[in-house]
């Protein structure tokens, strides 16, 4: 059964992301099902200017702070209509675990690198989506 998440909202989640921040590329899907479906398949390095990745990404800056890893969506910078679509709920379905970079994790200096599956809301302000994500114990 999936958590339903909820505790970081609106002013206190945007307080969040002044924390120490990382620029990642973000890759929606399910790890088990090569990308396609919900929730986040991988978060990787920024690609480099005019590579392609077929599947549905956008580029998000984290920060990790009160046990929280922080992902901002720039609404500018979010340009396909398939990842915009992931954004039109205010609820965002992570059906499997994903796996934080190491150098990211031990950067921003995150207990665990494994996120957990649930549904997490999604902050909508004006110029970004902000998403709060639980982290799996060790």
């Amino acid at each position: 059964m999936l958590q339903h998440f909820n505790q970081a909202s609106g002013p206190q989640l945007r307080a969040l992301t002044q924390a120490n921040v990382i620029r990642m590329e973000v890759v929606f899907g399910t790890p088990s099902q090569n990308c396609i479906g919900s929730g986040i398949c991988m978060v990787m390095n920024r690609l480099p200017n005019r590579q392609q990745l077929r599947c549905p990404h956008a580029p998000a800056w984290l920060s990790f702070e009160r046990g929280l890893l922080v992902f901002r969506f720039s609404k500018s910078e979010v340009l396909t209509e398939d990842a915009i679509r992931r954004f039109a709920s205010p609820w965002f379905l992570v059906q499997e675990a994903f796996q934080v970079p190491q150098h990211c994790a031990r950067q921003l200096g995150m207990p665990a690198q494994r996120v957990s599956p649930g549904v997490y809301k999604i902050t909508n302000t004006r110029l970004d989506w902000l998403l709060a994500f639980q982290l799996l114990p060790g």
